[in-house]
């Protein structure tokens, strides 16, 4: 197993030199065989926190997510469709999206970004 495997994922404090991670995942075997590499930095009952880097012209088929999510570009430009719209986001873009919204991203040029999925609490 890797170091990445046994990393923590809900420790009560935690940081990220994102820069630092984006490189990981470009030096990573995921990212030359796959159109894409992510890393899941923390992982939650709450909140789930994925760092994803995208080769120009990946596209992420619609999906949805079970719980509103925001997505910050840290590096590139991104496409990103939802709601019969689109909206394209360069380094520092922010976007809030509603509870299980089916969506699209498209990597305009290679470009990473900070995906949150808050998750729904549980009823009991």
């Amino acid at each position: 197993m890797t170091d990445s495997e046994h990393r923590a994922l809900d420790l009560p404090l935690m940081s990220f030199a994102t820069e630092q991670e984006i490189a990981k995942l470009k030096a990573s075997d995921q990212w030359r065989r796959e159109s894409r590499a992510a890393l899941t930095l923390v992982k939650t009952p709450g909140v789930t926190i994925v760092l994803v880097a995208l080769h120009a012209g990946a596209v992420l088929k619609e999906h949805h997510a079970e719980g509103p999510i925001t997505l910050a570009v840290v590096e590139g430009a991104i496409r990103f469709k939802a709601c019969g719209e689109e909206r394209v986001l360069r380094r520092g873009g922010l976007l809030a999206l509603a509870d299980a919204i089916q969506h699209e991203v498209e990597a305009i040029e290679e470009s990473a970004f900070v995906l949150t999925v808050n998750h729904p609490a549980k009823q009991s």
